[in-house]
């Protein structure tokens, strides 16, 4: 059983994944909650090892994923830290604007 805000967070991604494919995984790491796996045009609950990692609460996640606060200002106010390839971690922020 997942928690409801993976469940919440992995539908969203799979919405904006349509138009987007990730050549190389993310890890969209929720703290004290879990991990989503993203690769290609699919988004997944798992604990699987990613290219890059992008960190965070579920507070900012949620902001994030509702568009109440960019990525990429995220990590400028250390709310959002980014393990692994910046390159793609980038390309994670590039799905909210």
């Amino acid at each position: 059983m997942t928690d409801p805000f993976l469940d919440m967070a992995t539908a969203e991604l799979l919405t904006r994944l349509k138009d987007v494919e990730f050549e190389k995984s993310v890890s969209m790491r929720v703290s004290d909650v879990g991990n989503i796996f993203i690769l290609g045009h699919d988004a997944q609950v798992s604990d699987a090892r990613a290219d890059a990692a992008v960190i965070a609460s579920q507070e900012t996640f949620t902001k994030i994923l509702h568009g109440e606060l960019h990525p990429m200002k995220a990590v400028m106010f250390g709310k959002l830290k980014i393990v692994g390839d910046a390159k793609t971690a980038m390309k994670f922020g590039s799905l909210f604007g």
